[in-house]
């Protein structure tokens, strides 16, 4: 085990690797495409009601992206006792995600805010085969929608990612599309991410886990930790009312 990690490590300067303009047009036509907020299906949200995070891999077809890869997520899950507006709280309290979403995020803060349109920063930290932080901004807008405002999106898409020390192309970008629903006693929350990596090159197969494992585990830990902070916000609520 020492011998394959001490492998790993020796290659990890070689995969050092500069974004394309090719291939970051080739993701925003992606992004474009996809649709980013699927409706549920009614056995999924059975599943979701009975406490199951639901999370399945997505992919738009016929869009290559030269020298990159789209990694496309489609998460769900229910808060039950929850309503839109202890969800709104904690998606907009950017200044605790380092709390609510530790230990994937070490250190947050709002940046500006106009209206329903938020500009965020945020450090992101995961560490597999080795250790990766990156400085991250994202522009983030919230919609309303339906009568008496039973929904809302959220749509959350990187301006700029910088991973500290040498970029090795595992993370370029990073969009998030939420979609949360009051109903059933409490609220559906759904989100679909759409992340950017570099290719696999040739003779780095062992990449491949990685890059599949690294986005589905980010989803999972942030539906979970989502949920975790809008119950407590719902029963803090009721508490005070």
């Amino acid at each position: 085990m020492r011998l394959s990690v001490l492998a790993v490590t020796l290659m990890v300067p070689a995969l050092a690797v500069e974004l394309k303009p090719e291939t970051s047009q080739a993701f925003d036509h992606y992004v474009e495409v996809a649709d980013k907020f699927p409706v549920p299906a009614p056995d999924a949200r059975k599943a979701a009601r009975r406490g199951e995070t639901i999370v399945t891999e997505e992919r738009v077809p016929f869009i290559p992206i030269p020298d990159g890869l789209a990694h496309d997520w489609l998460g769900l899950l229910f808060i039950p006792g929850a309503t839109l507006d202890s969800v709104r709280a904690v998606m907009q309290d950017y200044a605790n995600y380092k709390r609510i979403y530790a230990p994937d995020v070490t250190d947050s803060k709002l940046l500006a805010r106009d209206g329903d349109r938020f500009r965020v920063y945020l450090k992101l930290y995961k560490k597999e085969f080795l250790t990766l932080v990156y400085d991250s901004e994202y522009d983030v807008q919230y919609y309303d929608h339906a009568p008496e405002g039973a929904s809302m999106t959220v749509a959350s898409r990187s301006t700029r990612i910088r991973q500290e020390g040498d970029d090795h192309g595992f993370l370029w970008r990073l969009n998030s599309y939420w979609r949360f629903e009051q109903a059933d006693g409490g609220v559906y929350a759904q989100c679909r991410a759409i992340s950017l990596s570099r290719g696999i090159p040739f003779g780095f197969g062992w990449l491949h886990g990685f890059l599949q494992k690294f986005p589905r585990d980010s989803m999972v830990s942030t539906l979970e930790a989502t949920r975790r902070a809008a119950v407590t916000a719902s029963r803090g609520s009721a508490t005070r009312n």
